[in-house]
């Protein structure tokens, strides 16, 4: 399996506060405070030159600290899901169109950690790697506490979520769409986001249940995928509290 390194002070601080379980840390030997901290909290450690972080890191702001974890998330088949979601009273599911930018990804996989999803199913291709480090960066290693679930056929998994009585709904901003804000979400929802040029696929569209969109009132055509998401799940929890 390839090593999954995760970079930069705040990182590093995130997994420690968060208590994840952090296998080893690399940084350079004049850094005493992360020293003495990596000491405290009994983290192994290992000293490397400044060529050494820019040769394992596609980012080059890596602060000169890098770090991997001892376990890594790792995606659960399909079946394993379902029989997952179905010892559950209340799911939300959040599905994942094609997302291809790692920022967008990062930020969105933040929400769904932030807001409570229970799972995050994605496709095999065509899709952003949920475990690129960029998008573990970006995601403040939101990634590391979510159910991930990659499948071959977003439509099949669609089809089968309504067998296990989900509600299917598609964001997206078609005439015949409906405001978000007028939904009363069931026990068993799962909210389908597309991608950033695409959108969702016509295909997944005429599965869903319910197109819904968030009404704008500025000049732009349509909000980045992230922010909506966001948008959505809050809204999704807020009134299931």
């Amino acid at each position: 399996m390839k090593e999954n390194y995760l970079f930069g002070k705040k990182s590093l601080l995130d997994a420690i506060e968060n208590k994840l379980p952090i296998k080893v840390v690399y940084l350079l030997s004049d850094n005493l405070p992360l020293i003495n901290l990596l000491k405290v909290n009994q983290i192994s450690y290992q000293f490397r030159d400044k060529k050494f972080f820019n040769s394992i890191t596609d980012n080059k702001n890596n602060q000169f600290i890098v770090f991997t974890l001892s376990k890594v998330n790792t995606p659960i088949s399909f079946n394993e899901l379902l029989t997952k979601l179905d010892a559950k009273g209340t799911s939300l599911v959040l599905i994942l169109d094609e997302i291809q930018d790692i920022g967008n990804l990062g930020a969105i996989l933040r929400s769904a950690d932030a807001f409570g999803v229970d799972a995050v199913i994605y496709k095999k291709h065509h899709q952003a790697d949920l475990l690129n480090e960029n998008v573990i960066k970006t995601s403040t290693n939101a990634i590391s506490y979510l159910t991930i679930c990659e499948v071959v056929n977003l439509n099949r998994a669609v089809e089968e979520l309504k067998n296990h009585q989900f509600w299917i709904y598609a964001s997206c901003l078609d005439s015949d769409a409906k405001v978000y804000s007028s939904q009363d979400y069931p026990n068993k929802t799962a909210i389908i986001v597309g991608n950033e040029n695409k959108g969702v696929s016509q295909l997944l569209q005429k599965n869903a249940d319910i197109k819904i969109f968030i009404p704008q009132f500025g000049h732009v055509q349509s909000l980045n995928v992230s922010v909506a998401t966001g948008i959505l799940l809050a809204d999704y929890k807020n009134r299931k509290n």
